[in-house]
């Protein structure tokens, strides 16, 4: 209601004022209006600029990123090969182009305990591919178990009640 009054008032009071008075009041307005504007358009012009300034720094940091990704990428797997390579030559991983009786002693080694033929052969067939291939895989595992006792990497104990060996590492 006091709105209403301050309207109905400030109407009155502008009808009561003489041209000249009226026309300075506009140019005073004009003037405040003016002034608000030109603050508003350097706080709009500078939003703007720091958007576009944000923008362009946005694409950097991810062109940044993208380089150092691929960068930690290339590493990661140069590592990799690097610690394969090494595994490999102090004989800590399995050598896909080793003979078969160091894949066997391999195995032997790595589970820490002694296994049946048929164990070994399980674990041939999940790290082997070529292992994979052979039609008889008892038969053709039987070989070179029976070289590798032969040649002393292995030893094979009969155990009551059981056909076939287990075999372990010597000590």
């Amino acid at each position: 209601m006091k709105e209403i009054a301050m309207k109905y008032l400030e109407r009155l009071v502008l009808e009561q004022l003489s041209k000249s008075d009226l026309i300075t009041k506009v140019i005073e307005l004009q003037h405040r209006d003016k002034e608000w504007f030109d603050k508003y358009s350097k706080l709009y012009n500078s939003k703007k600029e720091s958007e576009v300034h944000f923008k362009e720094t946005l694409k950097l940091h991810e062109a940044r990123f993208e380089e150092l990704f691929k960068s930690y990428s290339i590493n990661q797997s140069m590592a990799e090969e690097y610690k394969r390579v090494a595994n490999l030559k102090l004989g800590n991983s399995f050598d896909i182009n080793g003979s078969w009786i160091d894949k066997i002693v391999f195995v032997l080694k790595e589970a820490n305990r002694p296994l049946r033929s048929a164990e070994i052969i399980d674990v041939l067939l999940k790290n082997d591919i070529s292992f994979r291939t052979i039609t008889n895989k008892q038969k053709g595992m039987s070989t070179h178990l029976t070289k590798a006792l032969k040649y002393g990497r292995i030893i094979g104990t009969k155990q009551k009640g059981q056909n076939g060996y287990v075999f372990s590492l010597p000590e």
